[in-house]
């Protein structure tokens, strides 16, 4: 899955104006984490169209990137918080972040892992009976 990077400004509403411009253009969130350093607002997000997002965020001067993620599907099971970490970190998997969504019937950790193993990281999860969002 991809996930997008997007630098804000450290200012009240920019967060929704960047929300409205997404809902405006019928692209909708799926996950989402903000971050803040003492300079900028960084928005984690992942939507259900990443390319027409890209390009709207770019035309309208965004500074983004983007990076590959992994979603598992939890399946309202609150162990699996504990298993996915741990299914990986048995099999020599570093998680460089994560960070979840918790909606009804929708909900997934967000797994992030060196590019070059993102493939080993799915296959491993799915043999251990994870199901991954795509």
């Amino acid at each position: 899955m991809i996930q997008l990077s997007v630098f804000l400004e450290d200012k009240p509403g920019v967060l929704a104006k960047l929300i409205k411009l997404l809902m405006d253009n019928k692209i909708f969130i799926r996950a989402l984490t903000v971050a803040k350093t003492s300079e900028y607002g960084l928005l984690l997000i992942l939507v259900d169209k990443p390319e027409q997002c890209v390009i709207l965020l770019e035309k309208k001067d965004y500074l983004l990137s983007t990076t590959e993620v992994i979603a598992i599907r939890l399946n309202d099971n609150p162990d699996a918080l504990y298993y996915i970490p741990k299914t990986l970190g048995d099999n020599k998997i570093n998680i460089d972040y994560c960070y979840s969504t918790l909606v009804k019937d929708d909900s997934m950790l967000i797994v992030r892992v060196e590019d070059d193993i993102i493939e080993e990281a799915v296959k491993i999860l799915e043999k251990n009976g994870f199901t991954i969002v795509v």
